[in-house]
């Protein structure tokens, strides 16, 4: 009789505990909500303001949400920070008209929408599942792009940023984007302001040859590409190299190699005659 008792008081326990087990799961699994409830005590967290509209920056990164709710309110924001949650697209910001820098890396977003605000100038959509820029054209103040480590495949998927003419930098590193690389040239130099490009990681950059010399000598803006920035001489070997070749780009590093031995020589000789005239006006001045 006693080890009856035992088993059931046994079999009692594993069940709670099994039960227990299923709805910490359950929890767990069940994406949250942007409620008003959730917007105001984070609101409350992070001491912004009781008046939505006021609020210029709103924190709700790793929270868990699959979707983007209840900002309607929120009109003056210009930074939102949607890193580490669920979701699946970026819906729902329509009324945040002023909104200037927008971080939802690492969610599940598949694509972007025609209803983002064009007043972004920042649009960082890294590790996710986008398989195609659209809808980037009408971002018309658009300055910053990151989409790197995503499911981007072809040049074709690109396309839009032809018509982003205030892009300066621009991350797209460690996709999948294959294609003519000739092509690829052609779209970044097409942008009359980059400054910056991570193209590494993608198989159209191993197809190029003389990858880092043809997109210097293509884009003249570029500042830094990859992993390392554009230095003047880098810049000036390039371009030679690309109009005459591997003699032109001796004859452009020597030149400039002697211009900047002469620029030294004129600064060391201004210095020298600085110092001698402020000498001789002390010594001038000592004798009166």
């Amino acid at each position: 009789m006693r080890h009856d008792i035992l088993d059931q008081v046994n079999l009692q326990s594993s069940r709670r505990v099994h039960e227990t087990a299923d709805q910490d799961d359950d929890a767990i699994a069940a994406p949250r909500r942007v409620t008003p409830a959730l917007l105001k005590q984070l609101v409350k967290e992070q001491k912004l303001y009781t008046s939505w509209e006021l609020n210029d920056k709103l924190y709700l990164h790793f929270q868990g949400f699959d979707r983007i709710q209840n900002l309607e309110a929120y009109t003056g924001l210009k930074s939102l920070f949607l890193e580490g949650n669920g979701l699946e697209d970026l819906e729902g910001l329509s009324a945040c008209v002023e909104l200037r820098c927008l971080f939802a890396q690492q969610n599940m977003v598949t694509g972007i929408p025609p209803s983002l605000p064009v007043s972004l100038s920042t649009l960082n959509v890294s590790n996710n599942n986008v398989s195609h820029l659209q809808n980037v054209a009408r971002l018309v103040e658009l300055q910053t792009l990151q989409a790197s480590n995503c499911k981007l495949k072809t040049l074709e998927s690109l396309g839009e940023l032809r018509n982003c003419a205030n892009l300066s930098t621009v991350d797209l590193q460690n996709n999948e984007i294959d294609g003519d690389p000739e092509a690829m040239v052609a779209l970044f130099a097409s942008m009359p302001k980059l400054a910056c490009l991570y193209m590494q990681g993608n198989p159209v950059v191993s197809q190029l040859r003389q990858y880092r010399k043809r997109m210097i000598a293509s884009i003249a803006s570029l500042a830094y590409l990859d992993d390392r920035p554009v230095f003047p001489l880098e810049r000036r070997c390039a371009e030679a190299w690309a109009a005459g070749g591997l003699d032109a780009e001796k004859a452009a590093r020597k030149a400039f190699k002697e211009e900047e031995a002469a620029k030294q020589r004129r600064d060391h000789e201004y210095l020298t005659n600085l110092r001698e005239r402020s000498r001789a006006k002390r010594e001038a001045l000592a004798e009166k």
